[in-house]
């Protein structure tokens, strides 16, 4: 491993939620098919995935690692430990998935990855809170609280089994869920299906499942199917700097149907740094990454299909470009 890549921060997805919401069923979708990608996966129990034994490798104390490259280890009592332990791990996983218990809150695992004991070595890059839209309504109090808790606290709240709620199921979780936070972004699934270019970055391509072995190894994959027609990609460019106040301002008026978005920028003010600009729901970040500068400012969303308004997101973009 090289210093660089060995400096490089890890980014970490969380899976937050109430019991049966179907986090685990989106991790074994994850790690069935990882796409090239190393993952390394923390939940407080990794039995409970079911991983196919034709993947096991290899199995320790409190950890399996899978043919496909991805570790899974289960937490025992520090979470910010077990993170560090995949950390140090060579070659390091190069993206992180925790699975929080159904009665935990994101936040705390949220903390833990930011801890100081880590020194920056992995970054949030998401928190998904999935949502049993069928069972909501016969939550008890308490139960119903900790959800909209859950939910309050992630960058996207994947509203789960829309196949099995009712249209007036749907439409009084996403009330009761909205209510605290105006500007929470929803995304409908069926089966914990969520595509990855909305989980992981528009950099990766939003396309079904598909498997390792000829057999079925569960019921939930007979339902995979193409996102392609579901969402919609928008893509901007300039050739001039941009003003670092106005695209800041921009980025707190960006619409709430925006799911996901990624950009290199070049602005006025530092024209010799490389600015990646990256958007996850509610969450996003504005850093300095290595490598040159870029010639021209470019930048991709990814939003439900016909929930964009291509032309007042161009013209909100455009006045982004530095005057002078």
């Amino acid at each position: 491993m090289t210093a660089a890549s060995r400096d490089a921060k890890v980014p970490v997805t969380v899976l937050a939620g109430f019991l049966g919401a179907g986090k685990t069923t989106l991790l074994k979708r994850i790690l069935e098919d990882p796409q090239g990608v190393r993952y390394g996966v923390l939940v407080n129990d990794f039995g409970a995935i079911n991983i196919d034994a034709e993947l096991v490798v290899e199995t320790g104390a409190g950890q399996v690692s899978l043919a496909n490259g991805c570790i899974c280890c289960t937490i025992r009592d520090d979470l910010v430990e077990a993170i560090g332990r995949l950390l140090a791990l060579d070659p390091a996983p190069e993206h992180l998935l925790i699975e929080t218990s159904g009665v935990s809150r994101p936040i705390a695992v949220v903390d833990a990855v930011m801890d100081p004991s880590l020194g920056g070595r992995a970054g949030i890059d998401g928190v998904f809170c999935l949502v049993d839209t069928a069972g909501f309504a016969s939550l008890d109090f308490a139960a119903t609280e900790l959800a909209i808790e859950q939910a309050s606290s992630a960058d996207v709240v994947v509203l789960n089994k829309v196949d099995i709620a009712s249209p007036e199921e749907l439409a009084a979780v996403e009330s009761t869920l909205r209510a605290p936070v105006p500007n929470t972004r929803f995304l409908t699934a069926r089966h914990a299906d969520v595509p990855r270019e909305v989980l992981f970055g528009t950099g990766r391509p939003v396309r079904p499942a598909h498997h390792h072995h000829d057999h079925d190894h569960d019921h939930h994959h007979e339902h995979d199917h193409d996102h392609g027609e579901e969402f919609q990609a928008w893509s901007w460019r300039s050739d001039q700097p941009l003003d670092r106040a106005a695209f800041r301002n921009v980025v707190r008026r960006l619409p709430v149907t925006l799911l996901r978005a990624k950009g290199v920028l070049a602005f006025a003010d530092r024209p010799e740094e490389r600015a990646v600009f990256q958007l996850v729901g509610r969450r996003h970040t504005i850093e300095v990454a290595a490598g040159p500068a870029p010639a021209d400012s470019a930048l991709v969303a990814i939003a439900r299909a016909g929930e964009l308004d291509s032309e007042a997101l161009t013209a909100l973009l455009d006045g982004c470009r530095a005057r002078g």
